[in-house]
């Protein structure tokens, strides 16, 4: 049985991967900032940025395979948060003691931020451009290519998991899905762009599983995680409201464009696909339903 680190093991991602590890036998710890619990994984409290405590967090476990999924994600501030840097060099002593733990594994979480912003063509791992125009994406691809050269050099395995767009239970409440789920079901105008974007859509928990199988994977290399098919955001809401059964409530057009957003952003999941075995779980339609269920709960909000 593998023993394997989770990091941000209590966020949306890495609660996902966790649980999916955890369901496939593997011995799993997970590592947050803040005390948690969760069913069949080994919590323990550690900050990142703190070298030393990442050191011996990293001696008491000795994982065979690291999970990174811990980075800054405050909304609407961390695309140019100077966190980005700290979350970059933390990841590289992670690299470093990891290695001196006797790690054979390394998993990081990566972005399709680190792509070219402009086309319209599904980005691919190889033959894309890697252009990223945000410091987030930036850093992201900078410990991308500190992993690969350093597994390059010391002999373990190395995968690189390039994330779309998520969404689910438990996300921000200010990100998009959930902005208009928590208006709708109050009853209030669901306040949107015009929505012309189009956007790759996963549910997180089938993020969550594909980091795991390629986790227990022996697959090297970058590999796009997303579902591989395009929607437009104003269809996104429209699905939505009409799960809801009140379509009237959707406003699209009420809220102006974010300034430099990439008309297209959709994956070729091919090596996802073929090389992998993942396929999607979770429709859309049935996604955006348990996004609404979670947001009817009392306290929720």
């Amino acid at each position: 049985m593998k023993r394997t680190l989770v990091t941000g093991a209590s966020g949306l991602i890495g609660r996902h991967v966790a649980e999916a590890l955890a369901q496939r036998g593997f011995e799993v710890h997970g590592c947050s900032r803040a005390p948690a619990r969760t069913p069949a994984i080994s919590m323990h409290q550690c900050d990142l940025l703190d070298s030393r405590a990442t050191e011996l967090l990293l001696r008491e476990i000795r994982p065979d395979t690291i999970v990174h999924c811990a980075w800054v994600t405050t909304h609407g501030t961390y695309w140019q948060s100077p966190q980005n840097l700290e979350w970059l060099s933390a990841g590289v002593l992670l690299l470093r003691a990891a290695r001196d733990a006797g790690m054979s594994r390394f998993v990081g979480v990566g972005s399709c931020a680190e792509y070219e912003a402009a086309g319209d063509m599904a980005r691919h791992e190889s033959r894309s451009p890697i252009a990223p125009t945000t410091l987030y994406g930036s850093a992201k691809d900078a410990l991308r290519l500190a992993a690969e050269k350093t597994a390059a050099e010391q002999g373990f395995q190395y995968a690189w998991a390039r994330v779309f767009m998520l969404y689910g239970a438990g996300e921000h409440p200010d990100r998009f899905i959930a902005s208009l789920a928590r208006a709708i079901v109050s009853g209030q105008p669901a306040l949107m762009s015009s929505g012309t974007i189009v956007r790759d859509y996963l549910d997180a928990r089938d993020v969550g599983t594909a980091i795991a199988m390629l986790a227990a994977s022996p697959l090297a290399g970058v590999v796009n995680i997303a579902s591989g098919h395009g929607i437009t955001l104003r269809a996104v809401g429209e699905k939505l409201a009409k799960i809801a059964g009140r379509p009237d409530l959707l406003v699209p057009g009420a809220l102006p464009p974010r300034a430099g957003e990439p008309q297209t952003l959709v994956a070729d999941v091919g090596r996802l696909r073929d090389e992998l075995g993942f396929r999607p779980s979770i429709a859309l339609d049935r996604g955006l339903a348990d996004v609404l269920d979670y947001w009817r709960v009392p306290g929720s909000a």
